[in-house]
Protein backbone atom coordinates (compact mmCIF):
# COMPACT_ATOMS: atom_id res chain seq x y z
CA UNK A 1 0.00 0.00 0.00
CA UNK A 2 1.19 3.28 -0.70
CA UNK A 3 1.95 6.16 1.69
CA UNK A 4 -0.77 8.53 1.70
CA UNK A 5 0.44 12.25 2.37
CA UNK A 6 -2.14 15.40 2.59
CA UNK A 7 -1.16 18.97 1.94
CA UNK A 8 -3.04 21.36 3.44
CA UNK A 9 -2.34 24.78 2.42
CA UNK A 10 -4.62 28.11 1.10
CA UNK A 11 -1.86 28.71 -1.76
CA UNK A 12 -1.65 26.84 -4.74
CA UNK A 13 1.46 27.34 -5.67
CA UNK A 14 2.60 26.36 -2.11
CA UNK A 15 1.12 22.75 -2.88
CA UNK A 16 2.12 22.23 -6.10
CA UNK A 17 5.90 22.76 -5.09
CA UNK A 18 5.36 20.50 -1.96
CA UNK A 19 3.73 17.84 -4.00
CA UNK A 20 6.41 18.04 -7.06
CA UNK A 21 9.56 17.85 -4.01
CA UNK A 22 7.45 14.69 -2.88
CA UNK A 23 6.66 13.01 -6.17
CA UNK A 24 7.31 9.47 -6.00
CA UNK A 25 5.66 6.05 -7.08
CA UNK A 26 5.09 4.52 -3.13
CA UNK A 27 3.33 7.98 -2.42
CA UNK A 28 -0.29 8.86 -2.65
CA UNK A 29 -0.41 12.85 -2.46
CA UNK A 30 -3.88 14.69 -1.70
CA UNK A 31 -4.29 18.42 -1.57
CA UNK A 32 -6.31 20.37 0.22
CA UNK A 33 -7.08 24.05 0.16
CA UNK A 34 -8.63 25.42 3.85
CA UNK A 35 -8.81 23.83 7.37
CA UNK A 36 -12.46 22.93 7.06
CA UNK A 37 -11.91 21.23 3.70
CA UNK A 38 -8.31 19.43 5.85
CA UNK A 39 -10.33 18.39 8.51
CA UNK A 40 -12.89 16.43 6.43
CA UNK A 41 -10.51 14.76 4.10
CA UNK A 42 -8.55 13.36 7.27
CA UNK A 43 -11.87 12.26 8.88
CA UNK A 44 -12.55 10.23 5.54
CA UNK A 45 -9.52 9.73 3.70
CA UNK A 46 -6.96 7.56 6.21
CA UNK A 47 -3.79 9.59 5.76
CA UNK A 48 -0.49 8.83 7.06
CA UNK A 49 1.25 11.76 6.73
CA UNK A 50 -0.13 15.50 7.14
CA UNK A 51 2.34 18.32 6.51
CA UNK A 52 -0.14 21.33 7.49
CA UNK A 53 0.42 25.52 6.91
CA UNK A 54 -0.13 27.05 10.08
CA UNK A 55 -1.56 30.82 8.77
CA UNK A 56 -4.62 30.14 6.35
CA UNK A 57 -7.76 32.45 6.40
CA UNK A 58 -10.38 29.74 6.84
CA UNK A 59 -9.37 27.79 9.77
CA UNK A 60 -6.21 28.51 10.85
CA UNK A 61 -3.33 25.32 11.55
CA UNK A 62 -4.11 25.64 15.19
CA UNK A 63 -7.86 25.05 14.37
CA UNK A 64 -7.07 22.26 12.45
CA UNK A 65 -5.18 20.47 15.49
CA UNK A 66 -7.77 20.71 17.94
CA UNK A 67 -10.66 19.82 15.69
CA UNK A 68 -9.01 16.29 15.09
CA UNK A 69 -7.60 15.86 18.39
CA UNK A 70 -11.75 16.06 19.94
CA UNK A 71 -11.95 13.28 17.71
CA UNK A 72 -8.74 11.22 18.46
CA UNK A 73 -7.66 11.32 15.02
CA UNK A 74 -4.32 12.38 15.09
CA UNK A 75 -3.21 9.17 17.18
CA UNK A 76 -2.80 7.63 13.92
CA UNK A 77 -1.32 10.21 11.78
CA UNK A 78 1.58 12.32 11.53
CA UNK A 79 1.21 15.98 11.40
CA UNK A 80 3.89 18.25 10.54
CA UNK A 81 3.18 22.00 10.59
CA UNK A 82 4.77 24.34 8.00
CA UNK A 83 4.94 27.83 9.46
CA UNK A 84 7.09 31.17 8.35
CA UNK A 85 9.89 32.23 10.87
CA UNK A 86 8.22 34.36 13.29
CA UNK A 87 5.60 32.14 14.13
CA UNK A 88 7.70 29.01 15.78
CA UNK A 89 6.35 30.16 19.20
CA UNK A 90 2.81 29.31 17.68
CA UNK A 91 4.45 26.01 16.12
CA UNK A 92 5.41 24.77 19.78
CA UNK A 93 2.31 25.12 20.93
CA UNK A 94 1.10 23.46 18.06
CA UNK A 95 3.08 20.74 18.99
CA UNK A 96 1.72 20.29 22.21
CA UNK A 97 -2.02 20.16 20.52
CA UNK A 98 -0.76 16.85 18.83
CA UNK A 99 1.78 18.07 15.68
CA UNK A 100 4.48 15.67 15.71
CA UNK A 101 7.13 18.39 14.56
CA UNK A 102 6.69 21.62 12.24
CA UNK A 103 9.28 22.96 9.53
CA UNK A 104 10.01 26.72 8.72
CA UNK A 105 9.50 28.23 5.60
CA UNK A 106 11.66 28.50 3.54
CA UNK A 107 12.46 24.29 3.74
CA UNK A 108 14.70 22.54 2.39
CA UNK A 109 13.19 19.72 -0.57
CA UNK A 110 15.67 16.99 1.13
CA UNK A 111 13.83 17.92 4.79
CA UNK A 112 10.76 16.93 3.16
CA UNK A 113 11.73 13.75 1.60
CA UNK A 114 13.38 12.93 4.80
CA UNK A 115 10.20 13.09 6.92
CA UNK A 116 7.94 11.34 4.33
CA UNK A 117 10.57 8.39 3.80
CA UNK A 118 10.89 7.94 7.67
CA UNK A 119 7.10 8.13 7.99
CA UNK A 120 6.95 5.34 5.16
CA UNK A 121 9.15 3.06 7.21
CA UNK A 122 7.24 3.73 10.44
CA UNK A 123 3.71 3.25 8.52
CA UNK A 124 5.33 0.12 6.62
CA UNK A 125 6.37 -1.06 10.40
CA UNK A 126 3.00 -0.89 11.88
CA UNK A 127 1.23 -2.53 8.54
CA UNK A 128 3.82 -5.18 8.80
CA UNK A 129 3.00 -5.95 12.70
CA UNK A 130 -0.73 -5.78 11.63
CA UNK A 131 -0.04 -8.61 9.06
CA UNK A 132 1.89 -10.60 11.72
CA UNK A 133 -0.53 -10.18 14.42
CA UNK A 134 -3.28 -11.40 11.92
CA UNK A 135 -1.26 -14.72 10.72
CA UNK A 136 -0.44 -15.12 14.57
CA UNK A 137 -4.24 -15.23 15.32
CA UNK A 138 -3.59 -18.84 12.69
CA UNK A 139 -1.39 -20.00 15.35
CA UNK A 140 -3.43 -20.42 18.86
CA UNK A 141 -2.98 -24.32 18.48
CA UNK A 142 0.59 -24.22 19.92
CA UNK A 143 -0.41 -22.41 23.14
CA UNK A 144 1.74 -19.89 24.21
CA UNK A 145 4.06 -20.80 21.71
CA UNK A 146 3.84 -17.31 19.48
CA UNK A 147 6.09 -16.69 16.75
CA UNK A 148 5.15 -16.15 12.73
CA UNK A 149 9.27 -16.76 11.61
CA UNK A 150 9.60 -19.60 9.13
CA UNK A 151 11.84 -21.50 11.69
CA UNK A 152 9.13 -20.52 14.49
CA UNK A 153 7.00 -22.43 11.15
CA UNK A 154 8.98 -25.58 11.48
CA UNK A 155 9.62 -25.54 15.12
CA UNK A 156 5.97 -26.01 14.97
CA UNK A 157 5.33 -28.55 12.07
CA UNK A 158 8.58 -30.06 14.32
CA UNK A 159 6.78 -30.45 17.07
CA UNK A 160 3.22 -32.20 15.72
CA UNK A 161 5.95 -35.09 14.44
CA UNK A 162 7.64 -35.49 17.78
CA UNK A 163 4.29 -35.51 20.11
CA UNK A 164 3.12 -38.40 17.52
CA UNK A 165 6.42 -40.52 18.14
CA UNK A 166 7.06 -42.46 21.82
CA UNK A 167 10.89 -41.59 22.03
CA UNK A 168 12.78 -39.65 24.23
CA UNK A 169 13.27 -35.73 23.12
CA UNK A 170 16.18 -33.25 23.82
CA UNK A 171 15.40 -29.96 23.09
CA UNK A 172 18.98 -27.22 22.68
CA UNK A 173 18.44 -23.98 22.77
CA UNK A 174 20.10 -19.96 24.90
CA UNK A 175 18.63 -19.73 27.70
CA UNK A 176 15.15 -17.96 27.37
CA UNK A 177 14.00 -19.51 24.15
CA UNK A 178 11.40 -21.49 25.20
CA UNK A 179 12.36 -24.89 26.25
CA UNK A 180 10.04 -25.62 28.67
CA UNK A 181 7.03 -24.01 26.28
CA UNK A 182 8.36 -26.39 23.61
CA UNK A 183 8.24 -29.11 26.48
CA UNK A 184 4.57 -28.87 27.49
CA UNK A 185 3.08 -28.19 23.51
CA UNK A 186 4.83 -31.67 22.47
CA UNK A 187 2.85 -33.20 25.62
CA UNK A 188 -0.37 -31.37 25.08
CA UNK A 189 -0.12 -33.01 21.79
CA UNK A 190 0.73 -36.44 22.78
CA UNK A 191 -1.30 -39.29 23.66
CA UNK A 192 -0.36 -38.65 27.61
CA UNK A 193 -1.55 -34.88 27.42
CA UNK A 194 -4.40 -36.40 29.85
CA UNK A 195 -1.14 -37.79 32.79
CA UNK A 196 0.68 -35.44 34.49
CA UNK A 197 3.44 -33.00 33.19
CA UNK A 198 6.42 -32.62 35.52
CA UNK A 199 9.35 -30.31 35.53
CA UNK A 200 12.48 -30.06 37.36
CA UNK A 201 15.49 -28.50 36.62
CA UNK A 202 18.67 -30.39 37.38
CA UNK A 203 20.70 -27.27 37.62
CA UNK A 204 18.72 -25.84 40.85
CA UNK A 205 18.90 -28.80 43.10
CA UNK A 206 21.69 -29.63 45.50
CA UNK A 207 24.10 -32.25 44.27
CA UNK A 208 23.41 -33.72 47.57
CA UNK A 209 19.80 -34.04 47.00
CA UNK A 210 19.61 -34.82 43.23
CA UNK A 211 19.27 -38.92 43.42
CA UNK A 212 16.44 -38.39 45.99
CA UNK A 213 14.31 -35.59 43.67
CA UNK A 214 14.71 -37.64 41.03
CA UNK A 215 14.07 -41.14 42.03
CA UNK A 216 12.51 -40.80 45.66
CA UNK A 217 13.53 -42.28 49.27
CA UNK A 218 12.50 -44.71 51.99
CA UNK A 219 12.47 -43.31 55.65
CA UNK A 220 15.52 -43.85 57.38
CA UNK A 221 17.50 -43.34 53.39
CA UNK A 222 19.49 -40.44 55.45
CA UNK A 223 19.14 -37.42 58.06
CA UNK A 224 16.31 -36.31 57.58
CA UNK A 225 13.96 -38.43 56.00
CA UNK A 226 12.04 -39.05 58.37
CA UNK A 227 9.03 -41.16 55.29
CA UNK A 228 8.83 -42.70 52.06
CA UNK A 229 8.85 -39.81 49.12
CA UNK A 230 7.98 -40.55 45.98
CA UNK A 231 10.75 -39.56 43.40
CA UNK A 232 10.03 -37.19 40.37
CA UNK A 233 10.02 -40.46 37.49
CA UNK A 234 7.06 -42.09 40.04
CA UNK A 235 5.07 -38.35 40.25
CA UNK A 236 5.58 -38.19 36.26
CA UNK A 237 4.00 -42.30 36.11
CA UNK A 238 1.93 -42.21 32.97
CA UNK A 239 2.66 -38.40 31.73
CA UNK A 240 5.47 -36.73 30.82
CA UNK A 241 8.87 -35.58 33.10
CA UNK A 242 10.80 -32.66 31.66
CA UNK A 243 14.78 -32.63 33.00
CA UNK A 244 15.60 -28.71 32.41
CA UNK A 245 19.57 -28.24 32.42
CA UNK A 246 20.32 -31.83 31.93
CA UNK A 247 23.89 -31.23 31.02
CA UNK A 248 23.89 -29.79 34.74
CA UNK A 249 23.44 -33.33 36.08
CA UNK A 250 26.08 -34.66 38.29
CA UNK A 251 27.97 -37.71 36.88
CA UNK A 252 27.00 -40.14 39.52
CA UNK A 253 23.62 -39.27 38.90
CA UNK A 254 23.96 -39.19 35.57
CA UNK A 255 24.71 -43.59 35.56
CA UNK A 256 21.20 -44.19 37.45
CA UNK A 257 19.86 -41.92 35.60
CA UNK A 258 21.41 -43.88 32.64
CA UNK A 259 19.48 -47.43 34.16
CA UNK A 260 16.44 -45.82 34.77
CA UNK A 261 16.43 -44.83 30.86
CA UNK A 262 17.02 -48.04 29.57
CA UNK A 263 14.87 -50.12 32.06
CA UNK A 264 12.14 -47.86 33.00
CA UNK A 265 12.75 -48.44 36.35
CA UNK A 266 13.84 -46.45 39.55
CA UNK A 267 15.04 -47.64 43.06
CA UNK A 268 14.44 -45.30 45.48
CA UNK A 269 17.22 -44.29 48.01
CA UNK A 270 17.76 -46.45 50.63
CA UNK A 271 16.06 -49.37 49.32
CA UNK A 272 17.03 -52.90 47.02
CA UNK A 273 13.46 -52.42 45.22
CA UNK A 274 13.21 -51.50 41.61
CA UNK A 275 9.86 -49.67 40.73
CA UNK A 276 8.52 -49.91 37.13
CA UNK A 277 7.60 -46.50 35.56
CA UNK A 278 5.81 -45.38 32.55
CA UNK A 279 6.85 -41.75 31.81
CA UNK A 280 8.50 -40.08 28.66
CA UNK A 281 11.87 -37.91 28.97
CA UNK A 282 11.80 -34.44 27.54
CA UNK A 283 15.09 -33.03 28.05
CA UNK A 284 16.86 -29.72 27.54
CA UNK A 285 20.07 -27.96 27.86
CA UNK A 286 21.58 -24.56 26.97
CA UNK A 287 25.27 -26.44 26.63
CA UNK A 288 27.04 -28.55 23.98
CA UNK A 289 26.51 -31.94 25.16
CA UNK A 290 28.48 -33.22 22.93
CA UNK A 291 31.71 -31.08 23.81
CA UNK A 292 30.24 -31.90 27.33
CA UNK A 293 30.98 -35.53 26.13
CA UNK A 294 34.56 -34.86 25.26
CA UNK A 295 35.28 -32.97 28.08
CA UNK A 296 34.21 -35.73 30.39
CA UNK A 297 31.78 -33.84 31.77
CA UNK A 298 28.51 -35.95 30.62
CA UNK A 299 28.29 -39.46 29.58
CA UNK A 300 28.41 -40.54 26.22
CA UNK A 301 26.11 -43.68 26.46
CA UNK A 302 23.33 -40.94 28.34
CA UNK A 303 24.03 -38.57 25.07
CA UNK A 304 22.74 -41.21 23.20
CA UNK A 305 19.83 -42.29 25.22
CA UNK A 306 18.29 -38.61 25.93
CA UNK A 307 19.09 -37.44 21.82
CA UNK A 308 16.90 -39.66 20.47
CA UNK A 309 14.79 -36.75 18.92
CA UNK A 310 16.54 -33.31 18.25
CA UNK A 311 14.72 -30.12 18.47
CA UNK A 312 16.69 -26.63 18.38
CA UNK A 313 15.34 -23.53 20.03
CA UNK A 314 15.99 -20.68 17.49
CA UNK A 315 17.35 -17.64 19.74
CA UNK A 316 15.40 -14.05 19.33
CA UNK A 317 18.26 -12.70 17.43
CA UNK A 318 17.89 -14.95 14.58
CA UNK A 319 13.90 -14.28 14.24
CA UNK A 320 13.43 -10.86 14.52
CA UNK A 321 10.11 -10.61 12.56
CA UNK A 322 8.83 -12.86 15.80
CA UNK A 323 9.52 -9.75 18.03
CA UNK A 324 6.86 -7.39 16.97
CA UNK A 325 4.49 -9.91 17.60
CA UNK A 326 6.07 -11.28 20.60
CA UNK A 327 6.21 -7.69 22.13
CA UNK A 328 2.45 -6.96 21.09
CA UNK A 329 1.35 -10.58 22.53
CA UNK A 330 2.58 -9.50 25.67
CA UNK A 331 1.78 -5.98 26.01
CA UNK A 332 -1.87 -7.25 25.33
CA UNK A 333 -1.73 -9.84 28.24
CA UNK A 334 -0.26 -7.40 30.68
CA UNK A 335 -2.74 -4.55 29.19
CA UNK A 336 -6.01 -7.23 29.84
CA UNK A 337 -4.51 -7.99 33.04
CA UNK A 338 -5.08 -4.73 34.30
CA UNK A 339 -8.89 -3.71 33.50
CA UNK A 340 -9.71 -1.01 30.86
CA UNK A 341 -6.14 0.55 29.91
CA UNK A 342 -4.79 2.18 26.34
CA UNK A 343 -1.80 1.48 25.62
CA UNK A 344 0.57 0.91 22.57
CA UNK A 345 4.53 1.06 21.49
CA UNK A 346 5.31 4.02 20.05
CA UNK A 347 7.15 3.61 16.58
CA UNK A 348 10.35 4.70 18.53
CA UNK A 349 10.11 2.17 21.25
CA UNK A 350 9.52 -0.71 18.39
CA UNK A 351 12.71 0.62 16.62
CA UNK A 352 14.46 0.21 19.50
CA UNK A 353 12.87 -3.65 20.35
CA UNK A 354 13.56 -4.67 16.24
CA UNK A 355 17.48 -2.94 16.63
CA UNK A 356 18.08 -4.36 20.25
CA UNK A 357 20.21 -7.77 20.23
CA UNK A 358 17.95 -9.48 22.85
CA UNK A 359 20.41 -12.01 25.00
CA UNK A 360 18.16 -12.88 27.16
CA UNK A 361 15.97 -14.39 24.44
CA UNK A 362 11.71 -14.00 24.99
CA UNK A 363 12.07 -14.12 28.60
CA UNK A 364 14.23 -10.94 28.18
CA UNK A 365 11.59 -9.32 25.80
CA UNK A 366 8.68 -10.36 27.85
CA UNK A 367 10.11 -8.92 31.16
CA UNK A 368 10.72 -5.62 29.01
CA UNK A 369 7.26 -5.32 28.12
CA UNK A 370 5.91 -6.14 31.96
CA UNK A 371 8.89 -3.52 32.86
CA UNK A 372 7.31 -0.67 30.50
CA UNK A 373 3.67 -1.74 31.43
CA UNK A 374 4.64 -0.61 34.81
CA UNK A 375 6.67 2.41 34.11
CA UNK A 376 4.55 3.99 31.61
CA UNK A 377 1.73 6.78 32.95
CA UNK A 378 0.61 7.49 29.14
CA UNK A 379 -0.87 5.78 26.48
CA UNK A 380 2.62 5.26 24.58
CA UNK A 381 5.19 3.15 25.51
CA UNK A 382 8.51 5.46 24.71
CA UNK A 383 11.96 3.47 24.59
CA UNK A 384 12.49 4.97 28.25
CA UNK A 385 10.51 2.68 29.60
CA UNK A 386 11.58 -0.21 28.34
CA UNK A 387 14.22 -2.12 30.48
CA UNK A 388 16.48 -3.50 28.36
CA UNK A 389 19.65 -4.80 29.50
CA UNK A 390 23.17 -3.89 27.25
CA UNK A 391 23.80 -5.32 24.05
CA UNK A 392 25.94 -7.94 23.88
CA UNK A 393 28.93 -6.83 21.24
CA UNK A 394 29.06 -10.50 20.02
CA UNK A 395 25.48 -9.99 18.74
CA UNK A 396 25.21 -6.67 17.41
CA UNK A 397 24.32 -6.29 13.57
CA UNK A 398 25.03 -3.37 11.33
CA UNK A 399 23.34 -0.24 12.57
CA UNK A 400 23.92 1.29 9.26
CA UNK A 401 22.30 -1.65 7.24
CA UNK A 402 18.71 -0.10 6.47
CA UNK A 403 20.66 3.58 5.37
CA UNK A 404 22.68 1.60 2.54
CA UNK A 405 20.05 1.89 -0.32
CA UNK A 406 19.46 5.49 0.38
CA UNK A 407 20.33 8.68 -1.49
CA UNK A 408 23.25 10.22 0.18
CA UNK A 409 21.67 13.03 1.45
CA UNK A 410 18.34 11.24 2.70
CA UNK A 411 20.63 8.42 4.94
CA UNK A 412 22.77 11.55 6.37
CA UNK A 413 19.75 13.32 7.62
CA UNK A 414 18.18 9.95 8.84
CA UNK A 415 21.59 9.18 10.43
CA UNK A 416 21.16 12.80 11.78
CA UNK A 417 17.86 12.09 13.14
CA UNK A 418 19.00 8.80 15.25
CA UNK A 419 21.56 10.65 16.78
CA UNK A 420 20.22 13.25 18.03
CA UNK A 421 17.15 10.95 19.10
CA UNK A 422 19.35 9.02 20.83
CA UNK A 423 21.24 11.59 22.64
CA UNK A 424 18.14 13.30 23.97
CA UNK A 425 17.25 9.65 25.51
CA UNK A 426 20.76 9.53 26.84
CA UNK A 427 20.27 12.89 28.92
CA UNK A 428 16.78 12.57 29.95
CA UNK A 429 17.82 8.87 31.38
CA UNK A 430 21.10 10.16 33.15
CA UNK A 431 18.90 13.09 34.75
CA UNK A 432 15.68 10.83 35.49
CA UNK A 433 13.63 12.70 33.36
CA UNK A 434 14.33 16.14 34.09
CA UNK A 435 14.16 18.27 30.36
CA UNK A 436 15.64 21.30 31.82
CA UNK A 437 19.21 19.69 33.36
CA UNK A 438 18.81 17.39 29.65
CA UNK A 439 18.68 20.49 27.93
CA UNK A 440 21.85 22.36 29.91
CA UNK A 441 23.68 19.16 29.31
CA UNK A 442 22.71 19.36 25.55
CA UNK A 443 23.26 22.95 24.84
CA UNK A 444 19.82 23.68 23.46
CA UNK A 445 16.63 25.64 24.98
CA UNK A 446 14.28 23.75 26.91
CA UNK A 447 11.53 24.78 24.22
CA UNK A 448 13.96 23.64 22.04
CA UNK A 449 14.13 20.31 23.57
Amino acid sequence: MPLHILLVDDEQPARYAMAKALANPDYEIDEASDGREAVEAIRTGGYDLVFLDLSMPIMDGQSVLREIAAERLDAIIEIIVVTADHEVPTAVECIRLGASDFISKPYEIEQLRAIASRVAQRVALQRRVQHLQDELENRQAFGALVGVSRSMRDLFARIERVANTKLDVLIQGETGTGKELIAREIHNLSDRSNGPFLAINAAAIAESLTESELFGHVKGAFTGAESDRSGCFEQADGGTLFLDEIGDMPLAVQTKMLRTLQERVVQPVGSSKSIPVDVRIVSATHQDLEQAVNDGHFRQDLFFRVHALQIMATPLRHRREDVAVLANYFLQREVASQGDRSLDFSPSAMEAMLAHAWPGNVRELEHAVMAAVAMCDGEWIEPLDMQMARKDPSLEHDDFEPLYELPLTESKNQLIEQFERRAIQRALVRHDGNVSAAARQLGIHRQRL
